[in-house]
């Protein structure tokens, strides 16, 4: 068997060759475990930031609100742009569902949020008026069964009913945010798999 090193140019070819897929695997670690250290630095910030809300935040609920939504807005970002895993993205949106108002498909105004200055529909639209993509995210063109979404939790049915609209309601903010990374079958594997 012959395996083609005739000279010393075959010999340093080969080598080359070899060292240079080794720098290519070497690279392609490094940049999965930089990418792993994005999320988890993105991924502890966004912790720190909403305890601090939740803790520290301003007793005056015009102030709590704005705080809010700042966070939900750089929140938001991270998830367009890729440097948040999907599971992650999911579960903090569910928790958004509490908090921020919405536009249902026939442009309603719907609000049970546990902030009580956003269930005022013309102080949210000056609100978000600041921040387009928090409204973008939040202008449903599909209709959504708020009733379910607010279902209490006790009675094991209503945590059934409830999980499945808050899916359809996460899909479709998921949706309209338009992000490229997004795979239309990861994402309902992933929500479905909640």
């Amino acid at each position: 068997m012959e395996i083609g090193i005739e000279n010393f140019k075959d010999l340093a070819e080969l080598v080359s060759y070899v060292i240079a897929s080794i720098s290519l695997i070497g690279i392609w670690i490094s940049y999965a475990h930089s990418k792993k250290q994005i999320h988890f630095s993105a991924m502890d910030k966004f912790v720190k930031d909403f305890r601090d809300f939740q803790i520290a935040g301003s007793n005056i609920e015009d102030e709590r609100a704005l705080e809010y939504v700042e966070l939900v807005n750089e929140e938001l970002f991270y998830m367009e742009n890729g440097y948040l895993p999907i599971e992650v993205c999911i579960e903090w949106i569910d928790g958004m569902i509490d908090y921020l108002p919405f536009y249902d498909s026939d442009n309603t105004f719907i609000s049970k949020s546990n902030l009580s200055v956003l269930k005022d529909e013309s102080y949210a639209n000056n609100l978000l008026y600041m921040y387009p993509r928090v409204f973008k995210a939040i202008k449903l063109d599909k209709k959504i069964d708020f009733e379910k979404i607010y279902l209490g939790t006790i009675k094991k049915e209503n945590r059934r009913v409830r999980k499945k609209e808050r899916n359809k309601l996460i899909h479709l903010i998921i949706t309209n945010l338009k992000v490229g990374f997004w795979k239309k079958n990861l994402l309902r594997r992933k929500i479905a798999s909640r």
